[in-house]
């Protein structure tokens, strides 16, 4: 049966119905109570109550049979649920924390008198629903903000690390050049290969830096026989021309390093 805004439903699996105000997406049918509370169920848990003429005595006789089979399963006890205890609880903190209501003078008991508590019932459980939901919610989007952030701050830290920890003392950028501190391991690489590996990392600092004017960076190659100090003042000179570098500290690097000023 079609469902359209405006029907008057009621709940399959509860007590209490409403009028349909709306729909999400997903199936779900906002159903609206007596106080103007919104209460999303799925459209396969709601029919629509059509208001129908007396039936004639034939057909109350018709009907009469199938509601007398259906006592046994009204009259038939069910074991509460987690959900069942939780929304219990929930109802009895928020009953604790309601003002007190006005008195009121007593109705005049008719029959249908126990549908008031139900009534009130159906009320409390509604809102319990719709904080649930919205504290869900919450807390997806919480978790979504901590896993950016944390992904972003381990990010920008592995980036930054050491530029941030030399700017802070005021001190010269340290790259050193050595092979056991560069790669994980030299196996199957000879000597011209490492030395092309180590020339790729001082330019690519240099590039990473050149916009930090009076940035100094020393690049620690160790003394040796010379051959990578020359090929990296040789890179220096044909590819940053406007970058003076020199001897570092020799109280620091003796003659192992050399130390280039950006412009």
């Amino acid at each position: 049966m079609d469902i359209n805004i405006g029907d008057k439903v009621r709940f399959l699996n509860d007590i209490g119905g409403g009028i349909v105000s709306g729909f999400q997406k997903g199936g779900i049918v906002l159903v609206q109570d007596e106080d103007g509370f919104e209460v999303p169920v799925r459209a396969s848990e709601v029919v629509v109550i059509n208001d129908k003429p007396a039936a004639t005595p034939t057909q109350q006789a018709t009907v009469a049979r199938p509601q007398t089979e259906r006592k046994p399963r009204k009259e038939k006890p069910e074991e509460p649920t987690e959900e069942d205890i939780r929304i219990a609880e929930l109802k009895e903190y928020y009953k604790s924390k309601a003002p007190s209501p006005a008195p009121t003078p007593r109705p005049i008991q008719t029959k249908q008198e126990p549908q008031e508590p139900k009534e009130q019932e159906e009320t409390l459980e509604a809102r319990v629903i719709r904080l649930e939901m919205t504290v869900r919610k919450l807390q997806m989007r919480i978790e979504r903000l901590e896993d950016a952030k944390a992904l972003r701050d381990k990010t920008q830290s592995s980036v930054n690390r050491r530029h941030e920890e030399s700017t802070r003392h005021n001190e010269p950028l340290e790259i050193d050049l050595h092979a056991s501190e560069l790669l994980e391991t030299t196996a199957g690489m000879g000597a011209r290969e490492i030395k092309e590996y180590q020339l790729e990392v001082v330019r690519r600092t240099m590039n990473e830096h050149l916009r930090d004017k009076g940035r100094k960076i020393v690049f620690i190659h160790g003394n040796g026989e010379g051959v990578l100090r020359k090929a990296i003042t040789d890179l220096l000179r044909r590819e940053f021309p406007s970058c003076p570098y020199q001897d570092a500290s020799f109280q620091q690097y003796g003659f192992g390093a050399t130390m280039v000023t950006i412009r």
